[in-house]
């Protein structure tokens, strides 16, 4: 069902579904809003609820029908509405679709209580991090992760090294939200994650340079 739809910092909406609908269900809500959903029968069926729900969800975002398709680098985009910058998540029970005009975002989310992130922590932590996400910090590393996640689908970018590619800065997680910043290559992000009915929703966006620290700099070098 639809669960909610909640606004980020930067200019950030994030719509979200809570996929305890089953297919049939789904396939049905999109028909009533004269969305296609007979190409969707030969799929799987988690496959089958994934796609309808992200249908519905651009419905409710868009007002009609619209058609998602990807660019080169396989990120979502919507026909006639490139101008949007979109990301899309699927987690275990959640499906969430984030929306910006202004700039590229990446969208991450994650069950809080997904124990795995602990035992892969050396894939995706680099050394600098582990000094401050303790082992045993499960929330630290749940939103480092989607963090790490996010910011690569900002990039559009799979093949970015998660460990040494990005590194996060120090943050302290909050039981509302937590702010955090990161670097990927010359690139900074700020990244806020937001608890929401046991999942870690993170959104990832570009900072952009300073225009006047670019003037000052412009000017010494000219001089």
């Amino acid at each position: 069902m639809f669960l909610q739809e909640t606004s980020y910092p930067g200019g950030t909406t994030v719509l979200l579904w809570l996929l305890e609908d089953d297919e049939r269900q789904l396939l049905a809500m999109c028909r009533e809003q004269a969305l296609p959903a007979d190409d969707l029968l030969d799929l799987p069926v988690k496959r089958q609820r994934e796609k309808a729900v992200e249908r519905l969800l651009l419905y409710k975002a868009f007002g009609h029908h619209v058609t998602l398709l990807h660019d080169k680098q396989g990120a979502p985009v919507v026909e006639g509405y490139e101008q949007v910058n979109i990301s899309i998540t699927h987690t275990m029970g959640l499906v969430a679709l984030a929306l910006n005009d202004n700039c590229v975002i990446g969208l991450d989310a994650e069950s809080c209580d997904r124990h795995q992130v602990l035992k892969v922590r050396d894939k995706y932590l680099n050394a600098s991090e582990q000094q401050f996400i303790t082992p045993g910090d499960l929330t630290a590393h749940v939103i480092a992760w989607t963090a790490k996640e996010a910011i690569i689908k900002a990039e559009r970018n799979s093949a970015i090294d998660w460990t040494d590619g990005i590194t996060l800065h120090p943050f302290v997680p909050s039981l509302d939200d937590t702010t955090l910043n990161a670097c990927c290559g010359s690139k900074h992000y700020h990244l806020t994650s937001r608890r929401l009915l046991g999942h870690y929703l993170t959104v990832a966006l570009p900072v952009a340079p300073n225009p006047i620290a670019l003037d000052n700099k412009s000017r010494q070098i000219s001089l």
